[in-house]
């Protein structure tokens, strides 16, 4: 199954939510904003929207809750935890109706921040139809027993690569789950939907199947998020990392 990327520049995304906040039903003239970690070493992290604190005390492999905001063009800010220091930015412009998640990867002298648009509409998932078939280029409908995957490339240093989502024992696929799959490549995430249960993900070398670095078995519960962020360590080796919401 292949979903495609809309690459985009953007370069200036979850164990349980870390943000006492929790997210209100949503009106259809918000936006909802969720903030997530992959930094190996940055510690506790706050997102501020517009000098707003979104989320707070976020660590790494971690993700706030989705917060309702205001639409329009924003500034989104990353500080360490009790500190006004400001260790990455990134321009926002949110839409109505839209849910948006900021990631930060990278070590913290080299902290980046980068945006991406969920998939689809904000809120649950409406209740899928009755069994149908599926043809092979679209997933299946978001029903409760299926969980949601995506692919990150927060590895500003590393090349364009392959990543392959595998149920738990199974080989490669024959074809990755997204191509291309490059740094700055997540103005839209189309997240990859599955039965839950277990999984591995695999990046190769880009146009081959040699297996750079895995992920090892994931498990993904029902109804859940798993983000795998391909990012890197201080030296720019690589590294991945899981975030769950």
């Amino acid at each position: 199954m292949r979903f495609r990327l809309l690459a985009a520049a953007v370069a200036a995304l979850v164990l349980q939510g870390c943000d006492s906040d929790s997210a209100a039903p949503q009106p259809d003239n918000r936006a909802q904003v969720r903030f997530a970690s992959a930094s190996p070493d940055a510690g506790a992290l706050d997102l501020l929207v517009n000098g707003k604190t979104i989320a707070s005390g976020v660590a790494s492999t971690r993700a706030s809750r989705p917060v309702p905001v205001e639409t329009g063009r924003a500034t989104g800010e990353v500080r360490a935890t009790n500190s006004a220091a400001v260790l990455a930015s990134v321009p926002l412009t949110l839409e109505a109706g839209r849910s948006y998640t900021v990631l930060v990867a990278g070590s913290s002298q080299a902290l980046t921040a980068m945006v991406s648009v969920d998939t689809g509409s904000v809120g649950p998932p409406p209740p899928g139809p009755g069994p149908e078939p599926v043809d092979s280029g679209n997933p299946p409908p978001p029903t409760p027993d299926y969980a949601r995957f995506r692919i990150i490339h927060a590895a500003p240093h590393a090349p364009p690569m392959d990543p392959y989502l595998q149920p738990a024992g199974l080989a490669l696929d024959s074809v990755p789950v997204f191509q291309p799959f490059e740094y700055g490549s997540l103005a839209l995430i189309l997240d990859a939907i599955r039965p839950a249960g277990d999984y591995w993900v695999a990046f190769t070398e880009d146009g081959t199947r040699k297996i750079v670095l895995d992920t090892g078995p994931i498990r993904a519960a029902v109804g859940e998020l798993v983000t795998v962020v391909l990012g890197e360590n201080a030296d720019r080796s690589l590294r991945v990392d899981v975030v769950r919401e």
